[in-house]
């Protein structure tokens, strides 16, 4: 019987979940908790658009893509998940080449404006058929290994800072409070001054407010502190098999302590002892200088590609807002 899709629908709450928790390979980027967080963040700006795809041999798929409006509005697309982060189908088990045919040339057809990071941990097959992609990269750990031979496989940089940190009286706990949150953050807007244009982005108290408000088991914020002062931290996201280090800043007056290296291996050895599968740095923005940091805990890179697909409509739009916007520079 040749494969088909039987029908799609929007799944409810349950199925997303559902299908979140029983998905091998699922990241908590792909969760409803993180999509529901960021429209509330954006004010509706990104709103959950999650697609459910049954197929003929009785496979369910779920699809937790976001809509983020552009343009004031004026134009929208889709985005695998917010703010850049890994997305993808969730489903029971890895999809073989059919099944992923099948579902890529539904994607083709449904969505004319897309944002897609791939996800590392299941293997894209037929990316050409998509669209323009970027290379990309994350840094991750199998710690399936087993803590000591990743530890091992770290430079001895890495665990002279571990020891140099322990020696120092540097405490690692993990946040409690609303009032400890807002520690994290006065260390995070340190560490934006020091890190001027090169931020990529910065982030409001608001996001870190929402977060702590979740009370989530998937949502762990781990600090580093010095006589009682939070110095580092590090925010860390949950799923089933998957931790990642998404956001994590220090303040510069206690570099010389090296919080960062103990702080992120109490995180990786929590994980070990939780039999996560995975620990991952995330991607590095280009910089060379984090990715180095990374393999020094012997991280490896996985490819991590974003796959994008823009409709002329979109171009059309973009291309006469930048016209303005230099036409309104030049009359500047």
């Amino acid at each position: 019987m040749t494969l088909c899709v039987a029908k799609t629908w929007v799944p409810s709450a349950y199925e997303w979940d559902d299908a979140w928790i029983n998905c091998p390979y699922s990241t908590y980027f792909q969760s409803r908790e993180w999509a529901e967080t960021w429209a509330v963040y954006s004010d509706g700006k990104i709103t959950p658009a999650p697609l459910g795809v049954a197929l003929s041999d009785g496979t369910r798929i779920v699809l937790p893509f976001s809509r983020e409006k552009l343009f004031r509005g004026l134009a929208s697309r889709y985005i695998s998940s917010p703010a850049g982060t890994f997305g993808g189908w969730l489903a029971d088990n890895s999809l073989d080449d059919q099944h992923q045919s099948l579902l890529i040339d539904l994607v083709s057809s449904q969505y004319s404006d897309l944002i897609w990071r791939l996800n590392p941990y299941e293997k894209l097959i037929h990316t050409k058929r998509l669209g323009h992609m970027t290379k990309d990269e994350t840094y991750c750990l199998d710690l399936s290994i087993g803590l000591e031979k990743i530890y091992r496989c770290s430079t001895k940089g890495h665990s002279s800072a571990v020891r140099k940190a322990r020696k120092a009286g540097v405490e690692i706990e993990l946040a409690e409070t609303s009032e400890d949150w807002k520690h994290y953050f006065h260390v995070y807007q340190d560490s934006l001054e020091r890190w001027g244009v090169k931020a990529r982005v910065a982030y409001t108290q608001y996001l870190f407010d929402l977060l702590f408000l979740c009370e989530s088991p998937n949502i762990k914020l781990w600090l580093a502190r010095h006589d009682g002062l939070v110095i580092a931290g590090a925010l860390c996201f949950y799923s089933p098999s998957h931790v990642v280090y998404w956001h994590g800043a220090a303040l510069s007056s206690h570099f010389n302590l090296r919080p960062v290296h103990l702080l992120i291996y109490e995180v990786i050895k929590d994980a070990e002892k939780r039999n996560s599968r995975w620990f991952d740095f995330n991607p590095s923005g280009g910089l060379d200088g984090v990715k180095a940091f990374k393999r020094s805990f012997g991280a490896v890179p996985l490819e991590s590609n974003v796959l994008s697909l823009i409709s002329s409509r979109q171009q059309l739009i973009g291309s006469i807002r930048s016209s303005f916007a230099w036409l309104k520079k030049g009359d500047a």
